[in-house]
């Protein structure tokens, strides 16, 4: 199961929009971070993920106050569903951790699950670039 998840993200390599050199610094609110950089990625890897008959949409429901990072949810094209759920401690850490979906959103299974380690950095070319690297296992 997940290495039908990793060949479907490493597959979709959505374009990134040039770096812009004025905003290589960190910004303070981590909200901030989320929608410019964590969110475009994964809007745009979410068109990509789509043309090969995958959904992946955030779990708006989820709302993490201390980290501030997001959960979604893929759809593969055979039905299983997935959560990416992104943790961590802004600005110091963030995870990409991968797991096959239940019934209840809250519960999250570390039986077939994959972590990778990202860097917090505003140049999504890089993020996404660390993402793929580490879904090479």
């Amino acid at each position: 199961m997940i290495d039908d998840i990793t060949t479907a993200l490493r597959h979709a390599q959505p374009p990134v929009a040039p770096v812009d050199r004025s905003q290589l610094q960190l910004p303070r609110d981590p909200e901030v971070f989320v929608e410019d950089t964590l969110l475009y990625v994964m809007d745009n890897w979410s068109q990509d993920l789509r043309e090969q008959g995958h959904v992946l949409e955030e779990d708006l429901g989820w709302k993490d106050r201390t980290s501030h990072y997001p959960r979604y949810l893929l759809r593969m094209a055979g039905g299983s569903v997935v959560q990416l759920h992104f943790t961590g401690e802004y600005p110091r850490s963030l995870y990409l951790s991968i797991s096959k979906g239940f019934r209840n959103g809250q519960q999250f299974s570390d039986a077939r699950h994959l972590q990778v380690e990202l860097p917090i950095t505003t140049d999504a070319n890089s993020l996404l670039a660390s993402i793929l690297e580490g879904l090479k296992v």
